[in-house]
């Protein structure tokens, strides 16, 4: 199966010829057992049993193809999550569980007009896991608040009018964690830094002393800062984030925004990236930003000319690394 391909079929049985260890990350937006009838594709099934079936071959087959630096990212909802985690569990195991992320989809509901006895529902699952304890990871920041800037930041360098923090420099754990004590200003403790590290710091006037007698502070500059670390409840991605240049009108085509995150976090430039659900073809067009190769798979034909479009459409942007494969 070529690379930069979106394949028309099902995929349970067209994954199989993807061979083992190949792909790097594996996004999976499948039906969310809502046992209902959508315009683009039927999620109505004999039992939850049939589906944990069809989702634990489809779980196997991924399983397989993902090298071992691999991820594989499941996306659900309410409906079967927690069904499809003992599955992820199974297949994947509880070791390699690395996160379950929330991602606020909507804004809030109001459903009791509907005559809804239950909270508003307002956020779908997408669980990662990795194939082994050696995954690529691509950690990704975000500003911080002011609310934090102000509480932390606080000091302002009259010179630069630079803001920046103090913080500790004691070596947490002392000789145990490998941290060198000395004496420095006058202060003898475990550092987290070698000494010559600290008086070239102190000589950059990076390391500053209160007072005489007091430990040493080590300034840090808010603008050398890479942000908060992104969490695992993801708020500023909106399903309404799908502009009307992305929009194909795919019943449930996600943000452009969502999927180039996660290929972002998982997957470096020239990797492979596979969707067993393409659907619209987010994914793809994602890969294709973000200089990744992939592969999509969906049963509805519809999908496919949906997503073959797309990635037309920017093929004369983005160089691809071979052609579209389409039936």
């Amino acid at each position: 199966m070529k690379t930069n391909s979106i394949v028309y079929g099902k995929s349970e049985e067209k994954i199989k010829q993807i061979a083992d260890n190949q792909v790097e990350l594996i996004y999976l937006d499948p039906p969310f057992f809502t046992e209902r009838k959508f315009n683009s594709f039927n999620d109505e099934w004999k039992s939850l049993e049939d589906y944990l079936s069809f989702m634990n071959k489809i779980i196997q087959q991924s399983h397989r193809v993902l090298k071992n630096t691999g991820s594989i990212y499941l996306h659900c909802d309410h409906h079967a999550s927690h069904y499809l985690k003992i599955e992820l569990d199974k297949i994947f195991g509880r070791k390699n569980f690395q996160n379950e992320i929330i991602w606020k989809r909507h804004n809030a509901h109001n459903d009791t007009k509907q005559g809804a006895k239950m909270l508003g529902r307002i956020h779908d699952t997408i669980f990662h896991y990795s194939k082994s304890k050696k995954f690529t990871w691509n950690p990704m920041y975000e500003p911080y608040s002011e609310e934090y800037i102000e509480k932390n930041y606080y000091h302002i360098e009259p010179e630069t009018g630079r803001r920046y923090a103090l913080g500790d420099v004691s070596g947490p754990g002392g000789a145990s964690k490998g941290n060198p004590r000395y004496s420095f200003l006058g202060v003898t403790r475990y550092y987290r830094f070698s000494k010559k590290r600290m008086e070239k710091m102190y000589r950059e006037g990076r390391i500053v002393q209160k007072t005489k007698g007091t430990v040493p502070l080590q300034k840090r500059y808010l603008d050398e800062m890479p942000g908060m670390m992104l969490q695992d409840l993801w708020t500023d991605i909106k399903n309404v984030q799908v502009t009307k240049k992305e929009d194909t009108g795919y019943s449930t085509q996600k943000p452009l925004k969502l999927l180039e995150r996660i290929i972002q976090i998982s997957s470096n430039e020239k990797d492979l990236v596979l969707d067993c659900f393409s659907g619209s073809g987010t994914s793809a067009v994602a890969s294709q930003n973000l200089d990744r190769r992939f592969i999509g798979i969906d049963s509805n034909k519809e999908a496919c000319q949906i997503a073959r479009k797309r990635i037309k459409e920017r093929s004369s942007e983005i160089e691809m690394i071979e052609p579209v494969l389409l039936p």
